[in-house]
C-alpha cells in the first residue's frame, strides 16, 4: 500500500494522513513520507478518533484514541539520499505531538494570505 499526502480544502499545507495508525504500527512509515517531503505534515488517527479542522488553521482531536503528527521543518540530518531497501531512512530532529481529546494543533501555513 502507498501512502500520499491528502490535500485538505482550505488547508494552505499537505498532510500525510493515516488511520489505524497506532494498531497498526505505522509510525516508521509515516516518518518516512514526513522525511521525503519535510514540508508535509504526517497525521496518524488512531481508531474512535478523529479531527475537526477549522477555518483550515485549527485541528482538534475528537475521540477516546490519539493522533499523532509528524513535523519534518527542523530535520537537521537525514539518510534520504542513501536510502534503499537494504538500508533504512534515518532522520534528526523529527518533532513528534501526541493529542487526545479536546487538545488543538495549529496548522502551520506556508504561505499565509497577504
Amino acid at each position: 500500500m502507498t501512502l500520499l499526502p491528502a490535500y485538505i480544502i482550505g488547508v494552505d499545507r499537505a498532510m500525510g494522513i493515516d488511520t489505524h495508525f497506532v494498531h497498526r504500527g505505522r509510525f516508521v512509515r509515516m516518518a518516512q513520507v514526513v522525511v521525503t517531503n519535510p514540508t508535509c505534515i504526517g497525521v496518524g488517527i488512531e481508531e474512535d478518533t478523529a479531527l475537526v479542522i477549522r477555518n483550515g488553521l485549527e485541528m482538534q482531536v475528537v475521540g477516546t484514541g490519539l493522533v499523532i503528527v509528524i513535523e519534518g521543518f527542523e530535520i537537521r540530518a537525514s539518510s534520504i539520499h542513501e536510502f534503499s531497501e537494504d538500508k533504512p531512512i534515518t532522520a534528526r530532529d523529527l518533532r513528534v505531538h501526541l493529542l487526545a481529546d479536546g487538545d488543538k494543533y495549529a496548522i502551520p501555513q506556508v504561505n499565509p494570505p497577504h
